[in-house]
């Protein structure tokens, strides 16, 4: 399975949260300016996160966005879920002769859309920030000698 750029926004945009604490609010035009995304794209993922319920919209003089709930409680599979389109792939035999065949794809479909949501479940947005700023302290410090 692959996943979209709309997911690597999402993630992008989540992770930005976690730098300020669990309850930072960004506005739109901040996320914009710190990863250069498209202002039209970035509306529409913003959009998408508030509607999965990973994001609150604040409005107002003083408003932006914050987590919906904590980083350790938001998954990839929900970003996943939140950002793309989800629709179950399943075949059709085209001929009634191959239905057998086209049934044993579908079952194998699934089995992997199962395994996949498994492992995505398993991966939190505050995993990922921590990885996230290992791996920035990493750089920051520069290659070691051995």
């Amino acid at each position: 399975m692959r996943l979209t750029q709309s997911v690597a926004y999402a993630v992008s945009i989540l992770l930005h949260f976690g730098r300020g604490g669990e309850k930072s609010r960004l506005t739109a035009a901040t996320l914009s300016k710190n990863c250069k995304f498209p202002p039209r794209y970035l509306y529409r993922i913003l959009r998408r996160l508030v509607d999965a319920g990973l994001l609150l919209g604040i409005s107002g003089p003083h408003g932006g966005y914050i987590l919906a709930k904590r980083s350790k409680s938001i998954t990839m599979l929900d970003i996943i879920r939140g950002v793309e389109a989800y629709s179950e792939i399943t075949l059709v035999s085209a001929c009634h002769k191959h239905r057998k065949a086209i049934s044993r794809v579908n079952r194998l479909s699934k089995q992997n859309e199962l395994r996949f949501a498994d492992a995505w479940k398993k991966v939190t947005l505050a995993q990922l920030a921590r990885e996230n700023t290992r791996i920035a302290a990493k750089r920051r410090s520069g290659p070691t000698m051995n």
